[in-house]
């Protein structure tokens, strides 16, 4: 059987529409909320929902105060009774079979991680509405780019990918964690590559990190998430991009392209991950405006 774990902080709100795709799971039977300094009512919503499903075991951590979402995940795993755990971010919803599926393939081809895809939900839209609008993607190009060490979350395939790393909502092994451990260095500003960090860590080491076109999770329109880390201001989002991605080459560069035969350079792969950091932040979307006033012309 499988554990969810869910790093929150003061977010009832979301969790109050997203927690019954978790415990209609099949296959998962314990899920663990770790409040990170929350004072809000996400406990009395957790046993409220949780009590219609009394075959699920619910258990609360504490943390008086903040402390990250990658020491949430670790001692969430610390705290599961289960071989297997689900990572699940608070503001999105997993698709029904989302847990089964990724165990299945976690075990047929003995990989570290597992993930579906990740789904992004427009303002008015239903899950359901999105995951019809998304199909198999639509991004022709690649769904890996190297030497931004980035997944491109939108690109076109079918079936199963190998990859560096996938995205935040992965099915793992519990004793993995216990040995590889999330880095607690994440725990300010956006935290941009706490959850790749682990499983950049995994992959080094010779695990397997797969991701599935036949599960999803769909996060909640932005305009529905009030607050978190990845919300802080744009020069600040650049900074932290930018800090953070350079300590994560630091800690890997060198396996990762030993295992992946880039020839990049580690300086050439920073400075062009901090252009990328800019654009993307200040002009990509005035170029996405445009081509959409031109589209619809």
């Amino acid at each position: 059987m499988i554990s969810l774990i869910v790093p929150t902080r003061n977010r009832a709100y979301t969790l109050r529409k997203v927690l019954p795709s978790y415990f209609e799971q099949d296959g998962l039977d314990e899920i663990i909320l770790v409040i990170d300094g929350g004072t809000d009512e996400t406990e009395a919503v957790f046993a409220d929902i949780g009590a219609r499903y009394p075959d699920v075991r619910r258990r609360v951590v504490r943390h008086p105060d903040r402390r990250g979402a990658s020491a949430c995940r670790n001692i969430g795993v610390v705290e599961a009774t289960n071989d297997y755990v689900l990572f699940c971010d608070d503001d999105e919803y997993l698709e029904p079979g989302y847990a089964r599926t990724c165990y299945d393939l976690l075990i047929s081809q003995k990989a570290g991680a597992v993930s579906g895809r990740r789904v992004y939900m427009q303002d008015g839209e239903t899950p359901e509405g999105a995951l019809e609008r998304f199909g198999n993607g639509w991004n022709t190009r690649p769904p890996f780019s190297p030497v931004l060490c980035e997944i491109r979350n939108t690109a076109r395939f079918e079936g199963e990918l190998s990859l560096p790393f996938t995205n935040a909502i992965i099915l793992t092994q519990r004793s993995l964690v216990m040995s590889f451990g999330f880095d607690t260095h994440y725990a300010r500003g956006n935290g941009y590559r706490e959850e790749s960090d682990y499983q950049m860590n995994l992959y080094v080491n010779g695990y397997p990190i797969l991701m599935s076109n036949n599960v999803h999770s769909i996060h909640l329109p932005i305009s529905e998430v009030r607050s978190g880390g990845q919300r802080v201001k744009k020069f600040e989002r650049v900074y932290w991009m930018i800090y953070y991605n350079n300590y994560f080459f630091d800690k890997y560069y060198d396996r990762y392209c030993s295992r992946m035969k880039l020839k990049t350079p580690k300086l050439a792969a920073k400075v062009i991950f901090g252009l990328f950091a800019v654009y993307r932040e200040f002009f990509m979307p005035y170029v996405k405006k445009t081509r959409a006033r031109f589209a619809g012309a």
